[in-house]
C-alpha cells in the first residue's frame, strides 16, 4: 500500500471517530407522556363532543413505519392491523385502547435525539398515530402531533369519521277489513350487510342478515317512520358517490299476514310484497306459509351534499288479519226451570272439522257449589273456514252445537265472530 493510500485510510478512520464522538456527546434520552380524546366527526361538526370508545390507538416515532402498517391493513381484516395475527413484526411504540369517553393516556413514551432542540435539557418531537374501530375502520392522525419532554401532553382532538350513514323511511300499513291504518305492526328492516356497484349505480351481490338490522312500529293510524344506519359501500373514499343501501322490509303482527299463501280470499298486495325469499333461513318462505317472509323492498339514501339522510317512501303495504280465536263456555240448566244445573251432559262444538268439547259438571264458586258448569276453551278458526267475502272481512264463522245425554232446546251457538267471550246457557230436557 502507498504511502498516500495509507495516509487518505488515516484520515477517514479519524473523521468517523470524530464524528462517533460528536453524535455520542449530543445525543440525549427524553421522556414525555401523551393524552388527548378520539372523537366523531360528524358529531363534532353538528356541534357535539362525541368521544369513540373501544378504539385501538398506535404510537409511533417514525412516520414510514405509521405508513406501512397503513398500507398493509384490509378493509374488514383485523388480523392485519398493526397488532394483528397476520403481522409478524410490530413497528409501532406503544398502543392503548380508548376509553368510554374516547380518552386515551401514553406514558414513559421515549425518544433518543442527536440533536434537541433546546440541547441536552429538553426536546420536541413529531409522533404518528394510527386510529382504528370497527365501525370507522384504520385512520391516520389527520394534522402533525407534536410532543415536548418532561410534561404530560395533551393533544388537540384527533376527529374522524365513522363508516355509516343514516337513510329515513317512512311507510303505511292498511287493514285489508277496511282499508283503514293497522296499528301495532312491528316493522322490520334487513338492511344489506354487503353490496356492490354496477355500471349504472344499481346493487349487485347483495347480501342480507338473517336478524332484522333495525325494528320500529305503526301508529294508530297505520303509520311508521324510522331512521336505519347502514355501511359505506364500497368504502369510506369512494362512498359519496353512493350514498344508498338496498333494505328488505317486514311487517309482523300476530294472527296478521301480507300474502294470503293459497290464495284462496283473493288478497293480494300487488308487487308490492315480494315473495320467495327466506328472510329467517328456516326452510320455509311466505309463499309456504311463513308469512314474516313476506317483505318489501326500498332503497335507503343519504344526501350528502345536505349532510343528512333523505326521508324516502316505502310502498303502502295491507295486511290481512287470518287467524281468529274466541273463548266459549257456558252452563247446561233444566229446560223445565231454567234454573238447575245438569251435570253429566257433553257439550260439542265444530267449527269446520275442528271439535271442541267438554263435560258439565259441578264447579265451586266463592259462596257454593254451582252444577252444570262446561268449558270449551279457546276456539280457533282461519279465514278460510268462513263461508264468504264478507265474513272474511269481520272474521265470522259458523259453527255447530250439540249436547250428548241430553236434548238441546235452546241457547246454542250458530256463529262466531272474533275476539270475544261468549257464556252461554243451553236449556236441555233429560231422558
Amino acid at each position: 500500500m502507498s504511502n498516500l493510500a495509507t495516509t487518505r485510510r488515516i484520515a477517514a478512520l479519524i473523521i468517523i471517530a470524530v464524528a462517533a464522538g460528536l453524535a455520542a456527546s449530543c445525543s440525549a434520552v427524553f421522556r414525555s407522556s401523551i393524552q388527548g380524546s378520539i372523537i366523531d366527526l360528524e358529531d363534532w361538526d353538528d356541534g357535539t363532543t362525541t368521544g369513540v370508545a373501544d378504539a385501538k390507538l398506535f404510537l409511533y416515532t417514525d412516520d414510514k413505519a405509521r405508513d406501512a402498517d397503513y398500507a398493509s391493513f384490509v378493509d374488514g381484516d383485523e388480523s392485519t392491523l398493526p397488532d394483528g395475527s397476520a403481522r409478524t413484526e410490530r413497528g409501532y411504540f406503544q398502543s392503548t385502547v380508548t376509553d368510554a369517553d374516547g380518552g386515551y393516556d401514553f406514558t414513559g413514551f421515549i425518544w433518543e435525539s442527536l440533536f434537541p432542540k433546546y440541547g441536552k435539557t429538553a426536546d420536541r418531537d413529531e409522533v404518528f398515530f394510527l386510529i382504528y374501530h370497527p365501525d370507522y375502520g384504520l385512520w391516520k392522525n389527520p394534522t402533525p402531533l407534536y410532543v415536548v419532554s418532561d410534561v404530560t401532553n395533551r393533544l388537540d382532538y384527533i376527529k374522524i369519521e365513522d363508516l355509516w350513514n343514516e337513510g329515513r323511511l317512512a311507510g303505511t300499513v292498511l287493514d285489508w277489513k277496511d282499508d283503514k291504518g293497522l296499528g301495532g305492526v312491528t316493522v322490520n328492516f334487513y338492511v344489506a350487510e354487503s353490496w356492490a356497484y354496477d355500471a349504472s349505480g344499481g346493487f349487485t351481490d347483495i347480501v342480507y342478515p338473517t336478524a332484522p338490522t333495525a325494528t320500529t312500529s305503526s301508529d294508530a293510524d297505520g303509520a311508521w317512520v324510522a331512521t336505519v344506519r347502514f355501511p359505506m359501500r364500497p368504502d369510506r373514499a369512494t362512498h359519496a358517490t353512493h350514498n344508498n343501501a338496498p333494505v328488505r322490509i317486514t311487517y309482523v303482527l300476530t294472527n296478521y299476514r301480507c300474502n294470503d299463501d293459497e290464495g284462496s280470499t283473493s288478497f293480494t298486495n300487488g308487487t308490492a310484497v315480494m315473495l320467495g325469499a327466506d328472510l329467517d333461513r328456516d326452510g320455509k318462505t311466505a309463499a309456504q306459509g311463513d308469512y314474516e317472509d313476506a317483505y318489501v323492498q326500498a332503497t335507503l339514501e343519504y344526501d350528502a351534499d345536505e349532510g343528512e339522510a333523505v326521508l324516502g317512501a316505502a310502498p303502502t303495504v295491507t295486511m290481512q288479519r287470518w287467524r281468529f280465536s274466541a273463548t266459549v263456555a257456558g252452563r247446561v240448566v233444566d229446560d223445565t226451570d231454567g234454573i238447575t244445573g245438569i251435570n253429566g251432559v257433553t257439550v260439542e262444538l265444530t267449527v269446520k272439522d275442528r271439535e271442541y268439547s267438554a263435560d258439565s259438571a259441578p264447579v265451586d264458586t266463592t259462596a257454593s257449589t254451582e252444577n252444570g258448569r262446561f268449558d270449551l276453551g279457546t276456539i280457533v278458526w282461519e279465514i278460510g273456514d268462513g263461508s264468504g267475502s264478507t265474513d272474511w272481512k269481520v272474521g265470522e264463522v259458523d259453527v255447530t252445537m250439540t249436547a250428548t245425554g241430553a236434548t238441546l232446546v235452546s241457547g246454542k251457538l250458530d256463529t262466531l265472530k272474533p275476539d270475544t267471550q261468549r257464556n252461554v246457557t243451553l236449556r236441555v230436557t233429560t231422558p
